[in-house]
């Protein structure tokens, strides 16, 4: 049985990367529209579009269902074009091509690097959420980025090389014993941590999200009580094709004298409401596959 899933996860890899090779041979522009192109005719046709399509129902039954099947179509549109873009991410970080990502309320995060403060950054798998850590690279914010193992290990040790490189080394800290440690070294150093939150986490804290039980992880807000750093949500959009808005919100803090525990459940809650929020302004940008609710 190893050997034959080890045979299976080679296949996956080589055709991820002969894939890749394909838009690399392409400009980015290009990529990301024959990606998004690509996406959008095969993915509604998918068997898993039906969870897609589901989850829109059970999160917001309001919506028609012309236009469920809108941000379906746009959803695989925008997954499309972000795969075509991975073949790209590192020149999102080259200087001549800047300009592809507006950052609003950089100077939020740079005014307590200056003043020795450190943070957690959360999002959501939003547009290219890949760009996240690129963002905090480039701004010059110290530390590190949270990422979950894939299931394939030749395609995870790809991915981790892939963004260690985009982000000009910045730390990869894989979810779990190994990572958790890193993450607090990087706090007593008072440094940044990205992570995205929007995935279900079993053992979790139960919280809100759209008004039905979602378990949602606690490290954010666990995080902030314990070294008394803000939680700062980011927002990330495209804006058209390969160019993206990166928005730094307010930051969810800790409460002087509250009850740590009761605190934590608070600022999971607030993280919850800002990605529902998100969601709701920007339906077609979020990666509505996961299992998030079951």
């Amino acid at each position: 049985m190893a050997r034959k899933n080890t045979l299976i996860h080679l296949l996956e890899y080589a055709g991820l990367k002969a894939s890749l090779a394909v838009f690399g041979a392409m400009g980015l522009d290009r990529a990301s529209t024959a990606g998004g192109r690509f996406a959008r005719f095969v993915g509604p046709k998918l068997g898993i579009s039906n969870r897609a399509r589901a989850n829109i129902r059970r999160a917001m039954p309001e919506r028609p269902a012309e236009e469920v099947e809108r941000i379906v179509v746009d959803m695989w549109e925008n997954l499309g074009r972000t795969i075509g873009e991975y073949a790209h991410l590192q020149r999102f970080g080259e200087a001549d091509q800047r300009h592809r990502i507006e950052v609003v309320n950089a100077e939020a995060l740079r005014a307590m690097a200056a003043a020795g403060f450190g943070g957690v950054l959360v999002s959501g798998h939003f547009a290219n959420w890949e760009l996240l850590p690129l963002v905090m690279h480039l701004e010059g914010f110290e530390g590190g980025d949270v990422y979950r193992h894939a299931n394939n290990p030749f395609v995870n040790e790809w991915m981790v090389s892939l963004r260690h490189s985009a982000t000009g080394g910045a730390m990869q800290i894989p979810k779990g014993g190994t990572g958790a440690r890193a993450i607090v070294r990087l706090m007593r150093e008072n440094r940044f941590v990205a992570m995205l939150t929007d995935q279900k986490m079993n053992d979790g804290l139960e919280a809100q999200l759209f008004g039905r039980r979602a378990m949602t992880t606690g490290a954010p807000a666990g995080l902030a009580v314990r070294y008394n750093v803000p939680v700062m949500p980011v927002s990330i959009e495209r804006l058209a094709g390969a160019r993206f808005r990166i928005t730094v919100h307010n930051p969810i803090t800790p409460r002087s004298g509250a009850e740590p525990f009761e605190d934590i459940l608070r600022m999971t809650q607030e993280i919850n409401d800002f990605l529902e929020a998100r969601i709701r302004e920007r339906p077609h940008e979020w990666f509505w596959l996961h299992n998030r609710w079951s």
